[in-house]
């Protein structure tokens, strides 16, 4: 039983005592079971939103999960394509990487003046 149908079972019950609503306790019971009821809605409320909530963010962590393979996949093919050794990663080393761009580069031009 949800908390919204337990709170119209209490209406319910309190309409069938027929109580004299002139008493303060007859009162008292009213404003009791009506103050349950509004918080048994907002209560349903809440949990309306949060089951949506929750719906929201497992789509979500379901694409950031295909972003990621996708991503991660493409990145590992690149460094798969790659050979380590054509490539200087220091700016200042006593490898001749800037002299084997510049040789390439010349032969290039050698070949557009044929």
């Amino acid at each position: 039983m949800k908390i919204t149908e337990k709170t119209a079972y209490l209406k319910g019950l309190l309409e069938g005592l027929s109580l004299d609503e002139s008493k303060p306790e007859s009162k008292l019971l009213k404003a009791v079971i009506e103050t349950l009821d509004a918080m048994a809605a907002e209560v349903a409320e809440l949990t309306a939103e949060t089951e949506h909530l929750e719906d929201y963010l497992d789509e979500l962590d379901y694409d950031l999960g295909s972003l990621e393979e996708d991503y991660y996949e493409a990145w590992d093919d690149e460094d798969e394509d790659e050979d380590d050794e054509d490539y200087c990663y220091c700016d200042d080393c006593d490898c001749d990487c800037d002299d084997e761009d510049e040789d390439e580069d010349d032969e290039d031009e050698d070949e557009d003046e044929k």
